[in-house]
């Protein structure tokens, strides 16, 4: 009876028909479960009015720090697990689509110096940022829907220039070309990808790879660099 009531209750919120609880899960493992989720829903409800804009439930975690709420929106049954940092300061801000989560000690900047503002990042529906993953949103993210990503995945969306040798590094100012990951996408655990990277759609990014190149649609790739070792569609 429990599980046909949450199941129904969850469908609802994702709006999704077809979901299904496991069948193995009994009372005893459901309920905590339900508390540490109800206990989210209720920091969620707190919070969302100093959101920019939140549609429909928004669960959030223990320890979470939003920095500048103004500039986040999310969208219905979002998800930002214990120690999640977000600072969303920058020009586009964030952007959370429906049935995002965001896992557990993940960090999304969009700034790095404020003398220079960054432009933000967009994730669109049901796609997920693994646990410890960092985006530094200052060159701009884009994530499409139906994204997956492993631990500790990190995006790095601009480049430190460091052509003058007789000037420091830090002084010579940022190249920002963004980086975008189509849908359907799936990116291992611990994989780089750098600064102006388009990855195409339905793209698997091995675990560990380094990715500074653009990649097609579909393409598998692996190693550091990352290169293409087949296409899904051909086989």
């Amino acid at each position: 009876m429990l599980n046909a009531f949450v199941q129904k209750i969850i469908r609802r919120l994702k709006n999704n028909p077809n979901y299904c609880l496991d069948t193995s899960l009994n009372v005893s493992l459901l309920m905590p479960v339900l508390g540490m989720r109800g206990l989210a829903f209720a920091r969620g409800w707190l919070k969302h009015f100093r959101l920019a804009h939140s549609t429909g439930a928004l669960f959030i975690g223990k320890h979470v720090q939003l920095r500048h709420p103004r500039l986040i929106r999310t969208g219905r049954s979002v998800i930002i697990e214990d120690y999640v940092l977000i600072d969303a300061l920058s020009q586009q801000g964030v952007q959370l689509g429906n049935n995002v989560t965001v896992a557990r000690a993940a960090v999304i900047q969009c700034t790095g110096v404020i003398s220079q503002l960054g432009i933000g990042l967009c994730v669109g529906d049901n796609s997920a940022i693994g646990t410890y993953s960092f985006l530094g949103a200052q060159g701009g993210i884009k994530i499409g829907s139906d994204v997956i990503m492993g631990p500790r995945v990190n995006i790095h969306s601009e480049n430190h220039c460091y052509d003058d040798v007789k000037t420091p590094i830090r002084l010579q100012g940022v190249r920002r070309q963004g980086v975008i990951v189509e849908d359907d996408c799936w990116i291992g655990a611990s994989a780089i990808i750098l600064d102006g990277v388009h990855i195409g759609r339905g793209c698997v990014v091995a675990a560990g790879s380094v990715v500074k190149n653009s990649i097609p649609a579909y393409s598998v790739v692996a190693g550091a660099p990352a290169r293409v070792v087949k296409n899904r569609r051909s086989g």
